[in-house]
């Protein structure tokens, strides 16, 4: 078996208060890992509060609570908890770059190292769309990161899996609850792959077969899951496709 056991932090973070967010990844990282996680989420845009839909948002504002790349000091303490537990993190944060405003998460290694970084390619308006899917190697397996809405289009999670993912870890702060269930469930199954879907009020862990294999809603504040790896294999109809007939319909109608 190849396992890897995930922790997924559940808490509401902190509008417009990064600091205040660090003081709970502060206290959280080192106790989730205590209890043997290899890997640990948070929600989406959990430094800033994802407050991207604020009534009070402006660009001015926004700028402020968000970070200019790995070097920036937010970022650096988030490598420093990494790196103090000994553990992956993949951490949600807002960024800043010449040409505006992105929805990223970023792989962290247990070195505080980065080891990748991803920008949502179906964002809220106010931030840039992504423009490039990879999957990254880490000492448990081939781990892809997609955030929130991006699971609402197939094409990202099939990317994902079709570059060697076996196991996807989400970030999200958005809708939950049946829909989404019936969502997860279906890019599990298609894609034969492991699904981490990391909200501030609900954490779900999707299998390969498409089943529900952990959910977490209540008052606690992370859900700890150990997954086989070993299950995301392509013993599906993904060993039985057509792309020589199928193929081009990735590219029909994508950005330019």
């Amino acid at each position: 078996m190849q396992l890897v056991t995930v922790g997924m932090i559940k808490v509401v973070p902190v509008k417009w208060q990064p600091e205040e967010n660090l003081a709970t990844l502060r206290r959280l990282v080192p106790e989730i890992a205590d209890k043997g996680a290899d890997v640990i989420v948070t929600p989406e845009a959990f430094l800033d509060g994802y407050v991207i839909h604020e009534e009070d948002w402006t660009a001015e504002r926004f700028a402020e609570v968000c970070v200019d790349g790995p070097e920036h000091p937010w970022v650096l303490d988030i490598r420093q908890m990494a790196a103090r537990a000994g553990v992956y993190l993949v951490a949600g944060w807002s960024e800043q770059r010449d040409d505006g405003f992105y929805n990223t998460c970023c792989l962290i290694g247990p070195d505080g190292e980065v080891v990748g970084r991803y920008d949502k390619i179906q964002p809220h308006e106010r931030y840039n769309y992504g423009k490039q899917i990879e999957v990254f190697s880490t000492s448990f397996g081939r781990v892809g990161m997609m955030i929130c809405a991006d699971r609402r289009w197939p094409e990202i999670c099939r990317s994902l899996k079709l570059r060697g993912a076996q196991i996807i870890l989400m970030p999200t702060y958005g809708m939950k609850g049946t829909p989404n269930d019936l969502w997860m469930r279906t890019r599990s199954y298609e894609n034969a792959l492991w699904i981490c879907f990391t909200h501030p009020q609900e954490s779900l862990i999707t299998d390969p077969r498409g089943e529900i294999a952990a959910r977490l809603i209540g008052d606690q504040q992370y859900l700890i899951h150990t997954c086989d790896l070993d299950m995301a294999g392509d013993e599906t109809m993904l060993a039985t496709r057509h792309p020589d007939v199928y193929g081009f319909a990735w590219e029909v109608g994508s950005h330019k």
